[in-house]
C-alpha cells in the first residue's frame, strides 16, 4: 500500500465513523435486551438441565457459555441487528419452554415443607456489624483464613450487579471493533451532535457501573467521606495515575502510527482513558459538599449548570463550531463532555449506596445494624429509580428473585463463570480489547471487508478476549490498574 493510498484510506475511515445521528431507543433497548435474554436462557439451562460443569470449569462449559451469552450479542450488533427484537423473542421462548419442560412440579407435601422451612430460616444468617453488610467485589474478607475470605467475598456479591457489569463490558468490547466494519450499522455508532446510539449508551453505562462500585469505600468506612480533603485528593490522584498513563500511551501510539482518529468524538488529544482517569479526582472534590447534599443532588446540580451553559452562554456553539486554536479548543469535546460523565458517575455512586448493602436503607438508618439480606426492600427502591432510568434494575432484580431466591447464599449458581471472569479484571479486559482493535485495524482494511469475514473476525476477537479473562481467573490473578 503506497503512501497516497494509506492517506486516502485514513480519510475514508475517519469519514466512516463521523457524522452519525443515532437510532431509535426502541432498537437500542432491543439490542441491549439480548444480553438479558441470553442470561435468562443460561439461568434456565443451569437450573433445570445442568449442562455446565462448574466443578472443573472445563472447555465444554466455557464454549457453551460463549455460545449462549456472547454469540447472540455479536449477531444482534451486526448481521442480525434488524432482528434484535426477534432474537429476544426466540431466547425468551426457549427459556419458557425449558422451564415448562424441565422444572419439577412440587407436590402438596413439598409445598407444606417449603412453608415450614421458610419460617425456620427466619433466624438464619445472623451476621451483625458493618462488615457483614458490604457486598465485597474485590475487597478483602474479614476472616483470617484465606479460604474463608474467598468464600465470604463470593457469598456477599450480588449476581444482578455482576451480570450487569459484565454485560456492559461484553457489548463495549464488541462495539469498539465492530464499528470499524461495514457489518456494524452506522446508526449504532456514536452520534455527532444530537441523538442517541448503542455506543453512546455503552460509554455512559461504563461510567455508571464504575460509579456504583465506587460506593464500597464509603459503606465499608463511612468516616471516609469526611476525611481531610488533602489526603483524599492525594489518594485519588494516585488511583487515577495508571489510567491517565494509559491515556497518554494511547495518544502516543495513535499519533505514532498515524492511526485514524474521530477528532469530533473527544478532540485532538483527549481519549476515554483521560475521562476515566479524571473522574476519581473530581469525585473527591465533590466530597466537600457531602455534608450538605447527597451525591445524586450534586450530580443533578452539575448537569443543570452544564445545560444552562450550553443553552444560555454559548457553550453549545463553541463546542460545535469553535476553531481549534489552543489546547482547550483542540480538545473541547472531551473536556466539556466530562461534566456529563461526572454527573452520571455521581448518580451511580448514590445508587450504589442502595444496591451494595444487604439492607438498601442502610445509609439512612441511625442504627446501622442488620442481620439478614432485605432483597424486597431493594426491589422497592430500584422500582422507584427505574421509573426514571428505563426500568433496567427492576427487571433483572425481579428475574433474580424468581430464579435464585437465595442468591446471596449461592453466588456461583447465579452467575456464569464467564461473567465472574470479566468482572475480576474489567479494566484489563477493556485495555486488551483496545489493543486488539488497533492491531486488527492496522492489519486489514476493515471497511472493505465482507460481512462474512468481518463476522468471523469479530467472533474470533471476542473469543480471544473471553478466553483471556477465563485464563486470568483460573490462574487466580486480579490485575489492578
Amino acid at each position: 500500500m503506497d503512501d497516497f493510498d494509506q492517506i486516502a484510506y485514513k480519510k475514508e475511515k475517519e469519514a466512516w465513523v463521523t457524522g452519525h445521528s443515532g437510532g431509535s431507543m426502541w432498537e437500542i433497548n432491543s439490542v441491549c435486551g439480548v444480553i438479558l435474554s441470553s442470561y435468562i436462557i443460561w439461568s434456565s439451562l443451569s437450573k433445570y438441565t445442568k449442562p455446565f460443569n462448574y466443578t472443573t470449569n472445563d472447555t465444554r462449559t466455557f464454549i457453551l457459555e460463549f455460545i449462549i451469552i456472547v454469540l447472540p450479542n455479536i449477531l444482534a450488533c451486526t448481521i442480525l441487528s434488524s432482528y434484535a427484537f426477534y432474537i429476544n423473542v426466540i431466547l425468551l421462548s426457549l427459556s419458557i419452554y425449558i422451564n415448562y419442560k424441565f422444572a419439577p412440579k412440587p407436590s402438596a407435601e413439598q409445598e407444606k415443607l417449603k412453608k415450614k422451612s421458610r419460617w425456620e430460616k427466619e433466624s438464619d444468617d445472623e451476621k451483625e456489624g458493618l462488615e457483614g453488610l458490604i457486598i465485597k467485589e474485590g475487597l478483602d474478607g474479614i476472616d483470617d483464613d484465606e479460604n474463608s475470605k474467598i468464600k465470604l467475598e463470593r457469598s456477599q456479591r450480588k449476581p444482578f450487579l455482576s451480570v450487569y457489569r459484565a454485560s456492559m463490558m461484553i457489548l463495549t468490547c464488541i462495539s469498539i471493533l465492530a464499528v470499524d466494519f461495514f457489518v456494524f450499522p452506522r446508526r449504532f455508532a456514536k452520534v455527532e451532535t444530537f441523538g442517541a446510539s448503542l455506543m453512546d449508551l455503552g460509554v455512559g453505562s461504563f461510567v455508571f457501573s464504575s460509579g456504583i462500585v465506587a460506593a464500597r469505600p464509603f459503606l465499608k468506612k463511612p468516616e471516609n467521606r469526611f476525611k481531610p480533603l488533602k489526603g483524599q485528593l492525594f489518594k485519588a490522584v494516585k488511583q487515577a495515575t495508571p489510567i491517565l498513563l494509559l491515556g497518554f500511551i494511547r495518544l502516543i501510539m495513535v499519533k505514532g502510527v498515524d492511526y485514524q482518529e474521530h477528532v469530533t468524538e473527544y478532540g485532538v488529544h483527549w481519549n476515554f482513558f483521560f475521562t476515566l482517569g479524571f473522574l476519581p479526582i473530581f469525585v473527591t472534590l465533590c466530597r466537600a459538599l457531602q455534608k450538605f447534599a447527597r451525591f445524586s443532588f450534586v450530580g443533578l446540580f452539575i448537569v443543570v449548570l452544564y445545560q444552562i451553559a450550553l443553552w444560555e452562554f454559548g457553550l453549545e456553539d463553541y463546542i460545535q463550531h469553535a476553531p481549534r486554536t489552543n489546547l482547550i479548543s483542540a480538545n473541547k469535546e472531551g473536556i466539556f463532555s466530562f461534566w456529563g460523565y461526572l454527573s452520571i458517575f455521581l448518580f451511580a455512586l448514590d445508587i450504589g449506596h442502595y444496591i451494595l448493602p444487604l439492607d438498601p436503607y442502610y445509609t439512612l438508618r441511625s442504627n446501622r445494624q442488620t442481620k439478614k439480606p432485605k432483597p424486597k426492600k431493594l426491589v422497592m427502591i430500584l422500582f422507584s429509580w427505574s421509573i426514571l432510568f428505563w426500568l433496567a434494575f427492576l427487571i433483572i432484580t425481579l428475574f433474580e428473585l424468581y430464579y435464585f431466591k437465595h442468591y446471596w447464599k449461592s453466588y456461583e449458581k447465579a452467575v456464569p463463570n464467564l461473567v465472574e471472569a470479566i468482572n475480576d479484571n474489567g479494566l484489563v479486559i477493556f485495555l486488551v480489547a483496545n489493543l486488539l482493535t488497533g492491531f486488527i485495524n492496522l492489519s486489514i482494511r476493515t471497511i472493505y471487508t465482507s460481512s462474512f469475514v468481518a463476522e468471523i473476525i469479530i467472533i474470533g476477537y471476542m473469543f480471544i478476549i473471553i478466553s483471556f479473562s477465563i485464563l486470568l481467573k483460573n490462574l487466580g490473578l486480579r490485575l489492578k490498574l
